[in-house]
């Protein structure tokens, strides 16, 4: 069992001997102390777990699959000196000795090497897309898992959401445009995201894992069309968004095992309206969250809910978002079902071309979706 104080401990102590190595000297009997307790508490906690993964969700860690939420000065100035070193994320195996831990803690604090010269036996760093491992066959590359980082990002994300639905604040909505910041980073360093993005489903907290999944699908079909970047910043935000209404949804009916009755089924159709309304009482920097969030159900041929008498061109985002949304809902494990497999996701997709989805948006989908297969080898 993951002691979330222990794993938060590591994060706090690294700050507050990192702060005091920057106002000590080296051999100060307070740096002595710091490090000494650092280095027991690794020992502690990785003889638990392993490995303790640290990686920065926007201007938050997250340990493990927990998110650190609260910051302090020496918090603060750990991230900052995480960041100039262009370090994203840190991975601390069991075994580590006090000599290595005292070097990495003056490296990040003083060092002037970048985070490729640097070279540890027991702590691996880098981008999130991979990073070299001393224990592995030379030449080859260990990967730490993105899900590591977007799974942590679904605790914070899952706070954001209930914030948002109670009224929000401009702080709610610049925490989400973070976590979408660091979705599309990394897209940009694995075109295989989709791959990734699978291996990391929740049983528990659906709609929020849902919501990053189908954020990050939505940003890599906007970064096919060759959509700007700072479309896609407000692209992933509205696809990140677009179910928020189902906050007001009771829990029994998303959560109900088996087939939900007709009077459920109309309570669930008003979760893009309730959306919609939510997000309109807020600055979100653009209105595309709200349409989004009114329009994802509403299918090409206008079929879907909720019905509409106009027959109003609909915005292409939020298009885009119901062809991800069906593809996340198939492929994910759900209570009355198991997830269903590539192949059979796609057939079951390819009847909809025309009718359900925007033929030529689902045609880059396709396209992004199954060169995404390819290069995973999956």
């Amino acid at each position: 069992m993951k002691d979330r104080k222990d794993l938060f401990g590591v994060v706090l102590d690294l700050a507050q001997v990192i702060q005091a190595s920057a106002i000590y000297p080296e051999h100060h009997q307070r740096v002595q102390q710091l490090l000494s307790r650092l280095h027991d508490r690794i020992g502690r906690v990785s003889s638990n777990v392993g490995t303790i993964h640290i990686g920065i969700v926007g201007n938050r860690f997250v340990v493990d699959e927990f998110p650190f939420l609260e910051m302090n000065p020496a918090l603060e100035k750990l991230l900052k000196d995480i960041h100039e070193k262009g370090i994203e994320k840190i991975s601390i195996k069991e075994g580590l000795t006090s000599g290595e831990l005292k070097r990495f803690v003056y490296f990040l604090a003083k060092g002037k090497d970048g985070a490729r010269e640097a070279r540890f036996e027991a702590i691996d760093y880098g981008i999130i897309q991979a990073i070299k491992g001393k224990d592995e066959t030379e030449g080859r590359e260990s990967t730490l898992s993105r899900s590591h980082i977007l799974h942590g990002a679904t605790e914070v994300l899952k706070d954001l959401l209930k914030s948002l639905a109670r009224g929000g604040s401009g702080a709610s909505v610049s925490s989400a445009q973070e976590i979408v910041a660091s979705i599309m980073q990394g897209i940009r360093q694995d075109a295989h995201l989709f791959h990734q993005l699978m291996q990391m489903q929740s049983h528990d907290d659906y709609t929020v894992t849902h919501s990053l999944n189908v954020s990050a699908i939505v940003v890599a079909q906007a970064t096919a069309l060759g959509l700007p970047e700072n479309r896609l910043q407000e692209i992933g935000l509205a696809a990140m968004l677009h179910d928020i209404g189902k906050e007001q949804v009771p829990s029994e009916i998303l959560q109900k095992p088996g087939k939900i009755n007709p009077q459920e089924f109309a309570k669930m159709a008003e979760h893009p309206l309730a959306g919609a309304k939510a997000l309109r009482k807020m600055d979100c920097g653009s209105d595309l969250p709200v349409i989004v969030a009114f329009e994802h159900h509403i299918k090409y041929d206008r079929t879907g809910y909720p019905k509409e008498s106009a027959k109003r061109k609909l915005h292409p985002v939020s298009y885009m978002t119901q062809i991800a949304d069906v593809y996340d809902a198939l492929r994910t494990y759900r209570p009355y079902r198991d997830s269903l497999d590539i192949k059979t996701t796609l057939s079951i997709m390819e009847k909809g071309r025309g009718t359900e989805f925007e033929p030529k948006l689902y045609d880059n989908f396709l396209r992004t979706v199954l060169a995404d297969q390819a290069g995973a080898g999956a």
